[in-house]
């Protein structure tokens, strides 16, 4: 044997390296059969804490916000009726400055037109004179043709008596021709006397008409005279002044414009959907709205029916100050730029609810907020923090959350439902942000008072 084959290590064979792959391979698939077979078990998801309040409907008064600017209920351009040299101006007639009813702000001489109101009453008197002068002659005429009718009534006899005569002879036949001529005079005397009575009539409706005319002259300065003196017709704020004192102004120039001070008025404008939300409490048939908006007028009485109030306040102002508001009417058009419906707000008495530093009084050009409300009507009240993304996230008696989608309208802090939406029974809404939020996935809910707490403020507010 060779010695070199005797010292060769047991590895370094041929052999022995397979033989020791081989049993290793034996020894894994032993190990792996004797192995338990694998079971997957599900483990049970452990509930989502989440916040919920329940789910109701209540009767709330919708409303929508709109804005727009005060204008006066009343804005009067004041303009002279005559002409004339501007004698007086008030001294406290300036701008921004209220004024009484009935204050005398501005008198124009009147010189010229007392001596036309003299001049007028004379013509005046003197038509009255000429008819009174009238009525006189007309007696006489009428005295006149009375005796003329007699006298004619003797000649006409005188004249039968002479022709009898004449018949026998006992008078002469120029007798009878003068006799006859007599009558002929007096008969002509007579007509000509009823000529003049009929003229008469004629003439007295002239001089009536005469007297009228002069009346009227009479009347119309005595109307310039009154012209002459420009008063307030209303408790007034003076908007602008456009003349002063030794002035000439003409008929119909402008003197000073005023706005009244009891009442102001607010076009708000409304965004169109906001209406329609608003229009679904409006008692009123398609064909009444129709009247509503084409008129701009309320004749009878379809305003009321419709349920709204209006509170007023200044856009933007943190103090908790309002004015109550009446619609008054609508804008029979959309406004062309912004789409939206003009709705016109009064407020009565804005002068009189002043506080200082807190209320101030409507002027003309302060921008204003108007919450508009409708009467009330049934809705399901949800705060508008729970809406994520267009749905709700809802929860039945199983505890299992159930993903919604709806459309409601935003009201302040709430989010109102039509009351018709299908919503089962005992229904709460979800308040905690849940991620991931899937339909189906278990609830461990708990209440939440606060939220609870600010529904029922909003509702007694509302």
């Amino acid at each position: 044997m060779n010695p070199a084959n005797q010292r060769r290590p047991l590895l370094g064979r041929v052999w022995v390296l397979p033989l020791v792959i081989v049993l290793g391979a034996a020894i894994a698939v032993a190990i792996i059969k004797s192995q338990p077979v694998m079971e997957h078990q599900a483990k049970p998801q452990p509930p989502t804490p989440a916040r919920a309040v329940e789910l109701q409907r209540h009767d709330v008064r919708p409303s929508v916000i709109g804005f727009g600017s005060v204008t006066p209920d009343v804005l009067l351009d004041m303009r002279a009726e005559i002409a004339g040299k501007v004698s007086y101006v008030h001294p406290q007639l300036k701008k921004g400055v209220i004024l009484p009813a009935d204050t005398l702000v501005i008198e124009i001489d009147d010189s010229d037109y007392r001596l036309a109101l003299k001049k007028a009453t004379a013509t005046l008197a003197q038509n009255r004179a000429n008819l009174a002068e009238q009525q006189l002659a007309l007696k006489d005429a009428e005295q006149d043709l009375q005796l003329a009718k007699q006298k004619l009534q003797l000649a006409e006899t005188e004249l039968v008596r002479f022709e009898k005569l004449l018949t026998r002879g006992s008078v002469a036949k120029s007798s009878v021709d003068n006799q006859r001529s007599a009558v002929l005079q007096t008969q002509q005397e007579v007509q000509t006397l009823q000529n003049q009575l009929d003229v008469m009539p004629h003439t007295t409706e002239v001089l009536e008409a005469q007297i009228e005319i002069a009346e009227a002259e009479v009347q119309t300065q005595q109307l310039n005279l009154q012209r002459t003196q420009i008063r307030l017709p209303f408790n007034a704020r003076i908007a602008g002044l456009s003349v002063e004192a030794n002035q000439f102004v003409g008929q119909g120039a402008s003197l000073f414009s005023a706005q009244t001070i009891n009442k102001v008025l607010i076009n708000a404008q409304f965004p169109l959907a906001k209406i329609r939300f608003l229009a679904r409490g409006f008692d009123l048939k398609p064909n009444e709205m129709k009247a509503l908006f084409d008129s701009g007028e309320d004749p009878s009485g379809l305003l009321q029916r419709l349920g709204l109030s209006a509170r007023v306040r200044l856009a933007g102002d943190e103090l908790p100050v309002s004015w109550n508001g009446k619609v008054e009417r609508f804008s029979s058009n959309l406004d062309p730029v912004s789409r939206t419906v003009g709705v016109i707000i009064g407020v009565e008495d804005p002068y009189q609810q002043i506080q200082p530093g807190i209320k101030p009084p409507l002027i003309d050009g302060m921008y204003m907020e108007v919450e508009l409300q409708g009467r009330p009507q049934p809705y399901w009240v949800v705060p508008r923090d729970a809406l994520h993304e267009g749905e709700l996230y809802l929860t039945g008696p199983q505890q299992q959350l159930q993903r919604m989608a709806v459309s409601g309208f935003a009201q302040q802090q709430m989010l109102l439902l039509d009351p018709n939406t299908a919503i089962p029974a005992e229904t709460r809404v979800i308040i905690s942000d849940l991620f991931p939020a899937v339909d189906g996935m278990p609830l461990a809910l708990s209440p939440d008072p606060d939220t609870q707490a600010l529904i029922q403020d909003w509702l007694e507010a509302h």
